[in-house]
C-alpha cells in the first residue's frame, strides 16, 4: 500500500538532514514499528487516542480517517546515525522539528513552502513538549482553556478540574485539557530563529 498522502501542501517523498530522515507514514510499512516503539502506555498520556493493543486497532483508528484528511500528515522518523534506524532522543527530536520548520517557513526558491506561520500545540500539562518548542524558537501565545474533552484514563494530560454535575459528556469525558499555543512566524524565522534552529540541529550533545 502506498503512503496515505493527500495533504494540502506538496510533501517530498523524503525530508532529511545529515542525521535524521522523515518519510510520509506508510501504514503497511510503519505501523508495526510504531506500536513497538510506543509500547509504554505513558507515550499516549497527552494525546486523545491510544494506547493501541495491536496493529489492527491502530489501523482501524487511523487509516481511513487520515487517508482522506487533507489537513494532517503523519511522518515516520528515522535516525540516520544508527544502523537499525529507530528514532530515539538526543539529536532526533531537534532535527525532525528543524526539518519540518525549514520545509514550512523557507521560501519556495530555497526549497520550502513559504508559509507565514507555524503553530505548535501541547497540553498545558505536557511541560516537556512546551519546553522543547521554546528551545526550538517557538513563542508562547496563550492557553486555550478547556480546549479538548478528556477521558479519566489520561488524567495526566488533563487540567485537573472535573466537569460540573449534569454535564452531558461526564461519563465518557469527565475531564478537560487546556492547550498551550506557540508559534514561529516568517519574521521570527528570518530574524534569527532559522539560524538558531540550524545551530540546534547541529549540536552533538
Amino acid at each position: 500500500m502506498a503512503p496515505a498522502n493527500k495533504f494540502c501542501f506538496p510533501i517530498p517523498a523524503v525530508l532529511e538532514s545529515e542525521r535524521v530522515k522523515l518519510v510520509p507514514f506508510d501504514f503497511a510499512v510503519h505501523t508495526k514499528l510504531l506500536i513497538t516503539a510506543c509500547s509504554d502506555v505513558s507515550s499516549y498520556d497527552f494525546i486523545p487516542m491510544g494506547p493501541f493493543k495491536d496493529e489492527e486497532e491502530f489501523m482501524a483508528t487511523f487509516q481511513n480517517e487520515k487517508a482522506e484528511d487533507k489537513g494532517t500528515i503523519m511522518f515516520a522518523v528515522y535516525d540516520r546515525t544508527k544502523e537499525e534506524g529507530y528514532a530515539g532522543r538526543t539529536h532526533v527530536t531537534s532535527n525532525a522539528i528543524g526539518i519540518l520548520l525549514k520545509h514550512s517557513l523557507d521560501l519556495p526558491e530555497d526549497g520550502g513552502l513559504g508559509l507565514r506561520r507555524v503553530v505548535w500545540q501541547a497540553s498545558a500539562a505536557n511541560v516537556a513538549s512546551i519546553r522543547t518548542a521554546k528551545r526550538m524558537g517557538f513563542k508562547q501565545e496563550g492557553v486555550l482553556r478547556w480546549h479538548k474533552a478528556w477521558p479519566e484514563s489520561k488524567s495526566r494530560g488533563a487540567n485537573g478540574i472535573r466537569v460540573r454535575k449534569g454535564d452531558p459528556g461526564k461519563e465518557v469525558f469527565p475531564l478537560g485539557r487546556d492547550t498551550v499555543v506557540l508559534s514561529i512566524c516568517w519574521d521570527d524565522w528570518e530574524g534569527g530563529v532559522r539560524a538558531h534552529v540550524e545551530a540546534t540541529m547541529a549540536r552533538t550533545e
